[in-house]
């Protein structure tokens, strides 16, 4: 071996050794930063990160800082990540869940309102999980916050009547300009119920409680919200998703289910 040979091996074990002592000193400070997160240490927080601590480190299951701040309702950290460019759409990889889930979850509205304003697009799961999880408040800060569409509040109130317990809500949404849905005679609801095929796809629809609902193929049960006496719209699926029964000389002998430009007609089991 030259000696270039043996001084070029050498150079490369020091650059490598540097890296990982660079690296190592780098996984200390985030574990640090996480730390003075969870406390909620916002001085703490705001001097790691001058230090070049990173704001979207991964810690476990891939969640970042923001999450845990978010979960503990610590909303001068939160500002303080965002304002330094935390990123509000990640997802961690157990649950698929953001850090506006865990503010939710735990009702931090002053940490949902400010994620609502870095991430405005978040306004529906706002709604909903005020109208699901019985949570007025949610409800009042989606609606002053504006910009739903009238379709959004028409299922988020077809929600709230579903569930008696939802009076507050119901209200609070007819106010706020949801126009409910067409309601369907509970009889006529019925008939619907049962089993679809089409050959060896199944689809099963339920009458309960005055409403329907059904499990499309490969699909957990999922409700169905009338827009008139045949036709249905399937919520909390992705796409466009409609469902129309069709009924020969008053009795029901199928359904079509329309996913987008798809069509797929099923035949009533008896």
């Amino acid at each position: 071996m030259t000696v270039r040979h043996i001084i070029g091996f050498f150079f490369t074990i020091v650059v490598a050794s540097l890296l990982v002592v660079g690296q190592t000193q780098k996984q200390e400070l985030n574990d640090q930063f996480w730390e003075a997160v969870r406390k909620g240490d916002a001085p703490a927080v705001t001097a790691l990160l001058d230090k070049g601590a990173d704001v979207n480190a991964k810690f476990r299951y891939g969640t970042t800082a923001l999450f845990k701040a978010a979960e503990r309702g610590h909303i001068e950290v939160v500002k303080i990540l965002l304002a330094r460019g935390a990123d509000v759409t990640v997802k961690d990889t157990f649950y698929g869940a953001t850090a506006m889930t865990w503010a939710l979850d735990n009702n931090h509205l002053d940490v949902v309102q400010a994620l609502l304003e870095k991430q405005p697009s978040n306004i529906e799961d706002v709604l909903f999980s005020g109208v699901t999880d019985g949570k007025p408040d949610l409800i009042k800060l989606a609606l002053a916050r504006g910009g739903l569409k009238k379709e959004t509040l028409t299922v988020a109130l077809y929600l709230a009547s579903q569930d008696k317990d939802s009076t507050e809500a119901a209200e609070l949404l007819k106010k706020g300009g949801a126009v409910p849905p067409p309601v369907i005679d509970a009889t006529k609801l019925q008939s619907y119920a049962g089993e679809y095929k089409n050959g060896a796809q199944n689809l099963a629809v339920r009458f309960n409680q005055g409403s329907l609902s059904g499990a499309l193929p490969d699909q957990r049960p999922r409700p169905f919200m009338p827009h008139d006496e045949t036709n249905f719209e399937v919520l909390f699926i992705d796409g466009d998703v409609m469902v129309t029964f069709k009924v020969d000389q008053g009795k029901v002998v199928g359904l079509t289910l329309k996913q987008g430009e798809k069509k797929t007609e099923f035949t009533r089991v008896n």
